[in-house]
């Protein structure tokens, strides 16, 4: 099933995706406090660091470029510094900028002043009432163009003021016309009802909102699953993915639940912009062929993989990849390995590294092993191949092949993944290290620093070689000395 899904993920490159809605910019002042204000009782941040991204709307636009789309933005702000500086952003991000600068509006950008891990204030700035008729006019016009170009429409409706109801009518005219698919993520999901979307993806707080009912802290899902008429009465959609936090995601065609999707375990979500990024992996999935219940639950890990961030709350179609890679401790290739080091990294986890013939595995080899994972959160085992293991120990060797090997590897609990290495000009992993850049570099205590030529490679990239020490008369060399020596197996040997 992994593969599936990343043959499915594979493919979401090909579709162009058109997403409207409302453009913010989040501006990040972060910094340290030391003293109190003079003027005031109030802190004194010292900023260190000030960082701007794309919110709101254009959040989508990012999760659904990141995961490999073609992706147009259309959205209208004001024509000022903001409006300067979202442009730079969506070029940075490889994002068509299609979005209308009017005059009578300034662009919405919230300003968050951080002081270590602490929020200190907020301040917002930027026009948030609905659009005057001109610059409504101006925002229709580009949707006219645009609406016929692209293979699917995101609206991403944060209530700002852009989608009007003039705009959704006229959205509503241009699918008649040409029958694109559309999903549709807002805060007053049932103005889009006329739009009959593909794909609704109301949260718990707005679904309840729309039916009118009270929130609950627990159960959440069981209140919801028998509601299927209510819930397709207010969205209109073929296929409603109700997102319910940390209890998954209840998911209806039509007026008939389909699925409960559990959700994935995070240690200290950082749950900011996971709808955006939900709606865009159900959307992919969704026009890549994927079955409803499939594409949540591609939705599904690409908003856990977004909120284990500590800062950017996007999934990249590499980590999504990746994720669908950990069940299998097999990794393929070097660019499989940069993407899942570069997840594991993202959640703040310390990877450890080491490598080795483990040519016959014994408790030597698994006392050391647990030991290494024990100095971090994930360890990697290189394992050289069988040409390379013949080029160092001797045409006799390897007694396993790489396959019996990496099988016996990939059975014990310590290890996270495992991947071949070695070449006719390189049988050392730096190539590897240079990939991974591991916190821990762990080899047996039989080495010393000097003796191993890529512990200058790790020590390039801040990380730390770490010599353990070996179970005493266990080795691999041992055993094959000992199986050629005895007498009893030799005779068990013919």
């Amino acid at each position: 099933m992994e593969l599936i899904y990343q043959t499915l993920i594979k493919t979401f490159m090909q579709p162009a995706v058109l997403v409207l809605g409302d453009l913010m910019i989040d501006t990040y002042l972060r910094g340290a406090s030391t003293r109190l204000s003079p003027e005031a009782p109030v802190p004194v941040v010292d900023i260190s660091s000030h960082t701007s991204v794309l919110g709101g709307g254009a959040n989508t636009a990012v999760n659904l470029r990141q995961l490999g789309a073609t992706v147009t933005f259309v959205s209208l702000i004001g024509d000022d510094f903001g409006a300067e500086l979202a442009g730079d952003l969506l070029k940075k991000e490889g994002i068509r900028d299609e979005v209308v600068r009017c005059e009578s509006r300034t662009t919405m950008i919230k300003t968050r002043v951080i002081a270590g891990q602490q929020l200190l204030t907020r301040y917002d700035e930027g026009t948030e009432v609905p659009l005057d008729e001109n610059c409504e006019a101006q925002f229709i016009a580009v949707l006219e163009r645009e609406f016929p170009l692209h293979d699917a429409i995101v609206i991403a409706d944060y209530n700002k003021g852009v989608m009007t109801p003039r705009i959704i009518a006229a959205l509503q005219r241009l699918n008649e016309q040409h029958g694109k698919f559309i999903a549709a993520d807002a805060k007053k999901l049932q103005q889009y009802k006329c739009l009959q979307p593909a794909l609704a993806k109301p949260n718990y707080k707005e679904m309840m909102a729309m039916l009118e009912l009270p929130e609950q802290p627990f159960s959440k899902a069981q209140q919801l699953e028998e509601m299927g008429h209510a819930v397709f009465a207010v969205t209109g959609a073929g296929i409603t993915a109700l997102t319910l936090d940390d209890e998954g995601a209840l998911i209806f065609r039509e007026d008939k639940l389909l699925c409960h999707v559990a959700a994935r375990p995070v240690n200290n979500p950082n749950v900011s912009g996971a709808g955006d990024t939900y709606i865009s992996a159900f959307t992919l999935a969704a026009l890549a062929g994927a079955s409803a219940s499939a594409a949540a639950e591609i939705a599904g890990v690409a908003a856990s993989v977004a909120i284990g961030k500590s800062n950017t709350a996007y999934c990249k179609q590499s980590e999504l990849i990746a994720y669908f890679s950990m069940k299998d401790k097999y990794i393929r290739d070097q660019e499989e390995l940069d993407a899942l080091c570069e997840m594991y990294k993202a959640q703040g986890k310390k990877i450890v590294f080491t490598n080795g013939c483990f040519d016959i595995l014994h408790s030597g080899h698994v006392s050391y092993l647990e030991r290494a994972a024990s100095l971090g959160d994930i360890l990697i085992v290189g394992v050289n191949t069988d040409e390379s293991i013949k080029r160092l120990k001797g045409e006799e060797r390897p007694i396993n092949s790489l396959n019996d090997r990496v099988q016996v590897l990939a059975g014990l609990g310590a290890v996270a993944h495992v991947i071949s290495f070695g070449n006719e000009t390189d049988d050392t992993p730096e190539s590897l290290i240079r990939i991974i850049r591991p916190s821990i570099f762990a080899k047996g205590g039989d080495y010393s620093r000097e003796s191993l030529p890529e512990a200058a490679a790790v020590e390039e990239f801040g990380g730390e070689v770490v010599l353990l020490p070996l179970v005493p008369d266990r080795s691999t060399t041992l055993i094959i000395k000992r199986i050629y020596t005895t007498p009893a197996l030799k005779v068990a040997e013919a």
